[in-house]
């Protein structure tokens, strides 16, 4: 098949290979996925006749009022920590900028700032990533 595409340049140029190698992974998902490709620990630990309250599992919705209370919530913890969070803003720039042990002032960073505030420094950062396809 590849002789067809021109050789190995061709075929790498048309992203043959890329392709095959998609299909072959949306393959192996979908067997995986579907319990046809038992794996141990990821598909076959399930019990094969599990009991009915396993089955059953009901939706739970938070009400406005959770809704509410929980955006309230973290209004109070920004502004309980707002003179803490440029600083460690700056220490999460430094050392993701530096290749430093990042995990550590994320760590720190949790202690005052929102996991929505973390993202989106680090995005402003380095970006988002994006499949190249």
């Amino acid at each position: 098949r590849i002789s067809d595409r021109g050789g190995v340049l061709g075929a790498m140029e048309t992203m043959y290979q890329r392709n095959k190698i998609q299909e072959e992974s949306l393959y192996y998902e979908t067997l995986k996925h579907s319990g046809e490709l038992p794996i141990m620990g990821v598909n076959t630990f399930l019990n094969p006749d599990p009991p009915e309250e396993d089955v059953k599992m009901e939706l739970a919705r938070s009400t406005e009022e959770e809704k509410t209370m929980q955006i309230r919530d973290l209004e109070k913890f920004h502004q309980f920590h707002a003179e803490e969070q440029d600083g460690m803003m700056e220490r999460l720039s430094d050392s993701a900028l530096h290749n430093s042990n990042l995990f550590e002032v994320l760590m720190d960073a949790a202690q005052v700032c929102s996991l929505g505030q973390i993202t989106q420094h680090l995005y402003q950062l380095g970006g988002r990533y994006r499949r190249n396809m």
